[in-house]
């Protein structure tokens, strides 16, 4: 074997095992914290993966990172116990933060409950940028170590910087967050919440930022739309929700679904699923519904957007529910 292939081996093998390791934080939000963390659930697992799974399974979008042509996306069954799991929370945290929403019903007026669902997306949201930051500046940095890559490339630099920047920014909005909890005043956060008198099929745990999206601005401070979608009963519950500081610039995009009507509404935000999520399941039996012609549009739409946020098409083959 030729020296240049046994350390590209090496650099494969590498970036296959950090992509494999587990980022262990608990980011409770009132003291540092340094127990071991648990897959805590994004998704809550007794009262919404309940519903959806089906032989304790649900289909999940999941990504896998092929070296040699980029990345690639795959619908499979997920075990519900690891559907949706992150390691940002031990035990004793998880249990004392989620606790008002894991054990009583969703209650629309309740400002605590809708926080601590807006809350635990935005958890589960700085665990995953931390990890994406750790993923991308190992691998850079045993590239450099074995030559395979100029230090003095701007471009791969600033795609390192940039990430890492993503991650300390959204560090700071999960502050804003951590303060809401740590005094209580829920209603700081604003609320959208659409009820929809239709059996809903999936389940979605996220963030987006439209603005940035649009306009192509970096490094502002971040203006996030948490969008939260699940059953209750018989009924679809569509969750949006954002800082009130932050309501002037991004209730109009919010608005986009708010007041279309009910089948416009579910197909705007099946196309804000696939654009800006990647933290969502589907009922298999719903999945398997779906024609190949149907998934392989879905696929390809989510794939696109990865590098094209902007990217958008109407075709009916995207609708989710």
């Amino acid at each position: 074997m030729s020296k240049d292939k046994k350390v590209m081996n090496e650099l494969k093998s590498f970036i296959y095992t950090q992509l494999k390791k587990k980022y262990n934080k608990c980011l409770w939000p009132k003291s540092d914290c340094t127990e071991n963390c648990i897959k805590a659930h994004s998704i809550q697992n007794g009262q919404i993966l309940d519903q959806l799974a089906s032989n304790n399974h649900v289909v999940m979008a999941v990504p896998t990172q092929n070296l040699n042509t980029g990345p690639e996306i795959e619908f499979q069954q997920v075990g519900r116990n690891l559907a949706t799991t992150f390691t940002g929370l031990c035990q004793k945290h998880d249990s004392e933060l989620f606790r008002p929403i894991d054990i009583n019903e969703f209650d629309v007026s309740n400002q605590q409950q809708k926080f601590l669902i807006a809350y635990r997306s935005v958890l589960r949201e700085l665990h995953t940028r931390i990890k994406a930051a750790i993923d991308l500046q190992t691998p850079y940095q045993k590239i450099v170590e074995l030559g395979k890559c100029d230090p003095n490339n701007r471009d791969i630099s600033e795609l390192v910087t940039n990430t890492l920047a993503n991650a300390c920014d959204f560090y700071l909005y999960k502050q804003e967050y951590d303060k809401i909890y740590n005094t209580n005043s829920f209603t700081k956060i604003e609320h959208k919440c659409i009820r929809i008198e239709r059996n809903c099929p999936l389940a979605v745990s996220s963030l987006f930022d439209p603005i940035k999206s649009i306009i192509g601005r970096k490094r502002l401070k971040p203006k996030l739309i948490v969008l939260n979608v699940f059953p209750q009963k018989q009924d679809t519950i569509i969750l949006l929700s954002y800082l009130r500081d932050h309501q002037e610039d991004l209730r109009p995009y919010a608005n986009e679904i708010i007041n279309a009507s009910v089948e416009d509404q579910l197909y705007l935000l099946s196309k804000t699923i696939l654009r800006y999520c990647e933290n969502f399941v589907i009922s298999p039996q719903h999945f398997n519904l779906f024609s190949q012609e149907k998934i392989d549009t879905i696929k390809n739409f989510y794939l696109a957007t990865l590098t094209l946020i902007d990217l958008d098409h109407n075709d009916k083959n995207l609708m989710l529910f």
